[in-house]
Parts: C-alpha cells; sequence; structure tokens
C-alpha cells in the first residue's frame, strides 16, 4: 500500500488539502493509496470543508510505501514512517533538499513555493485529469493556496500559486471564496482561542535570533485578537518562559506579534526590522512563520 502522511505534530490545511487530493489522483490512475496520520487538524481546516474526504483508518503495515507531502524534516515524521520505505517528498520549506536528493533523488520535489497544493493541481494538470476533480477537493486545494499565500500577498507566493488558483476557480465556478474562507477561520479562532494556538506551535530550536515556541495565526482582522493579549500571554507562558506569536491579519496585510520579554523583542527587532506599539511588533506587509524562520537562518 501507498501511504500518505503529513507532520506528527498537528495538520493545517495544505498538508490535510494536498494529502487528500494526492490520493484521489493516484486512485484516478488506478493506483490505491491511503491518506493516514494520528496528528490534531488546526483552524485552518474549517467545518464546511470537512466532508467524505479525510484521513483513512488504516493500520500501516511494514510493507507500506510511504510519500510524505509539506515536510521535508525527518525529526517531524510520524512515529510510523520507515524512512527506507519513502519514496516520494514534496514540500515547500527549505534546508533539507541535499539530503532527500541524495536518498531517493528526482522523487524528492522541494521547491520554492507558496503552497504544496500548488503542486498537486500542476500533478492533476500533468496527468490530464483536472477535469475528473471533485468539487470539494478542489475547495480543500484552495482554501490551502489562500492560507499560505496570506490570499497571495506572502513574498513566498509565486505565479504557479496564482495559476493554480485560477484554474480551481474555473473548475468549481466559485470566484469569491477567499472572504468566505477566512472569516470562518477567524470565527473558529475568535471562539476557540487556546485550541487554536495549540494546534498551531513549532516547537524547535532554529535560530539564536527566534525563540523555541513560536506560535502563529492567521485572521482576517487582528482587532479583536489584539484586545485578547492577556489571555494569550497567559496560553503562551504555559508552553515557556520564551515565546512569540504571530498574528497574521489580512485586511492590512501586516504581522502582529506578541512576545514574552524585553530579550525576545530585542531580537526581532533587530531581525525583522519592525515597529512596536503597545507592548505588540508591527512587521508590513505581513511574514509567514516559514519566511520568519527564513530569514533567521
Amino acid at each position: 500500500m501507498i501511504v500518505i502522511t503529513v507532520g506528527k505534530s498537528y495538520i493545517d490545511i495544505d498538508g490535510y488539502a494536498s494529502s487528500i487530493a494526492y490520493r484521489e489522483l493516484l486512485r484516478l490512475k488506478g493506483i490505491e493509496s491511503k491518506f493516514v496520520s494520528n496528528a490534531t487538524v488546526n483552524y485552518s481546516i474549517i467545518d464546511s470543508l470537512k466532508s467524505n474526504y479525510t484521513v483513512d483508518n488504516y493500520l500501516v503495515n511494514s510493507n507500506d510505501k510511504y510519500i510524505v507531502l509539506d515536510l521535508s524534516d525527518k525529526s517531524y515524521f510520524p512515529d510510523f514512517v520507515d524512512e527506507n520505505n519513502i519514496i516520494e517528498i514534496i514540500d515547500h520549506h527549505p534546508g533539507y533538499e541535499d539530503y532527500w536528493n541524495s536518498k531517493i533523488g528526482c522523487n524528492a520535489l522541494i521547491e520554492p513555493i507558496g503552497s504544496v497544493a500548488t503542486i498537486i493541481v500542476e500533478k492533476y494538470e500533468q496527468d490530464n485529469l483536472l477535469d475528473k476533480m471533485n468539487k470539494d477537493v478542489a475547495m480543500l486545494l484552495m482554501a490551502a493556496i489562500l492560507d499560505n499565500t496570506l490570499n497571495f500577498t506572502a513574498n513566498i507566493t509565486t505565479e504557479r500559486d496564482k495559476e493554480a488558483y485560477k484554474k480551481l476557480e474555473v473548475l468549481i465556478n466559485e470566484y469569491d471564496y477567499a472572504s468566505k474562507y477566512f472569516s470562518e477561520c477567524q470565527k473558529y479562532i475568535e471562539d476557540n482561542l487556546k485550541e487554536s494556538i495549540d494546534n498551531d506551535i513549532k516547537i524547535q530550536k532554529v535560530s539564536e535570533h527566534l525563540p523555541n515556541v513560536f506560535g502563529q495565526l492567521t485572521i482576517w482582522n487582528a482587532d479583536d485578537l489584539l484586545r485578547q493579549k492577556d489571555l494569550i500571554n497567559q496560553i503562551m507562558s504555559n508552553y515557556n518562559n520564551e515565546w512569540m506569536l504571530n498574528i497574521i491579519s489580512l485586511n492590512n496585510n501586516s504581522s502582529y506579534i506578541m512576545y514574552s520579554g524585553d530579550s525576545v523583542k530585542n531580537k526581532l527587532v533587530e531581525l525583522l526590522d519592525c515597529k512596536e506599539e503597545n507592548g505588540i511588533l508591527i512587521k508590513t506587509p505581513a511574514m509567514l512563520r516559514k519566511e520568519i524562520i527564513k530569514k533567521a537562518l
């Protein structure tokens, strides 16, 4: 069996959508595959996108081959993945290109692109199967591209991301999806703040310029969330004495960065050249966590 999987900590919309869409593409080609994950889905996978297309109830075995999406750092692979049985890696996070090229050659597709979902759309095109894509799958991929490119405002956005999204819009005849998607994300975050933060935390020593605990939330308008600064401080402080939370506000294309203290603040100001207002750092245009990490490296 071919098993498609993502990171073990949590699943965001890019990994979720890409895994489901790639599984369905392989099935269209007559190749049986399963999407297997034990991780918690985060707020970016909104209720309206949850359908019959979901994670499979499948128990992996020693004969399975693995495709890992939206991830190439093996320290975050699920425990059930046998590295020696990985046949394909598709990712857009830099840092492990040489390692996987030496292991699986051209089957390691790690590219500087906004969303892994874009690569999956391109694979459907290459196989002339885009018109066979189910509407629910297409909407998942649209959400993934929107989320990972910050509605096409992030620096990592490419023309490939824009073209893939346009083709999905035409496929399902949906041209006003961005505001619907991000508004639903925001409502869920505001109603489930602690859970939303908990399910999008990276705990990793990346660089001396960044704290080990790095959270991120993406919403349409940050105003109401910023008023809950005390609650956010309390939630984040449960992880570590040093932390940061990147709140991306799409309506004004800005990152509002909360932090644990002067030591973290000073490093971030130097790294990001951002300004401070009322104890919050503001960076315009907004930066994704992966962009901040890349800059720190």
